[in-house]
């Protein structure tokens, strides 16, 4: 998602927002800042943050709704 060269930003605006969790299953793909190191769970805010910019909200709304989408999925 981070990545220049990334289509998943055309993928991503087509997912409603409350279907949209966030994770961090490829430790082999850290987001932008971090390229080169192994991923862990601390750099999943960047990819929030490119997230909220593709749909246009702040940080800490998407930090509300996919908190609780992953509670509606896991609860």
């Amino acid at each position: 998602m981070t990545y220049k060269k990334s289509t998943l930003t055309e993928v991503l605006s087509l997912i409603p927002l409350d279907k949209l969790v966030l994770e961090t299953d490829a430790p082999y793909l850290p987001p932008t800042p971090h390229r080169g190191k192994r991923n862990e769970s601390a750099f999943l805010v960047h990819t929030a943050e490119k997230v909220a910019e593709i749909y246009g909200i702040t940080l800490l709304e998407l930090g509300k709704i996919t908190s609780q989408n992953t509670l509606n999925l896991f609860h």
